[in-house]
């Protein structure tokens, strides 16, 4: 889901991903506006972690946040 959005993995766990994209600042907004919280680095602005869904309708939810 998170490489069909463009975001590259570079890192994770069963619980989160990190993903880099040059466009982290505004998916962040975006995505907050959505009510989808994800973690920014200050020091690393290309970069967002996900927590991973647990359930189908999280999935759905995230999907359709990164949709636009």
């Amino acid at each position: 889901l998170l490489r069909g959005a463009g975001l590259e993995i570079v890192g994770g766990t069963s619980l989160f991903r990190l993903t880099r994209t040059p466009e982290a600042g505004q998916l962040f907004d975006r995505l907050g506006r959505a009510g989808i919280l994800v973690r920014r680095f200050p020091e690393r602005p290309e970069l967002l972690r996900f927590g991973l869904p647990g359930a189908e309708p999280e999935w759905q939810r995230l999907e359709n946040a990164l949709r636009g």
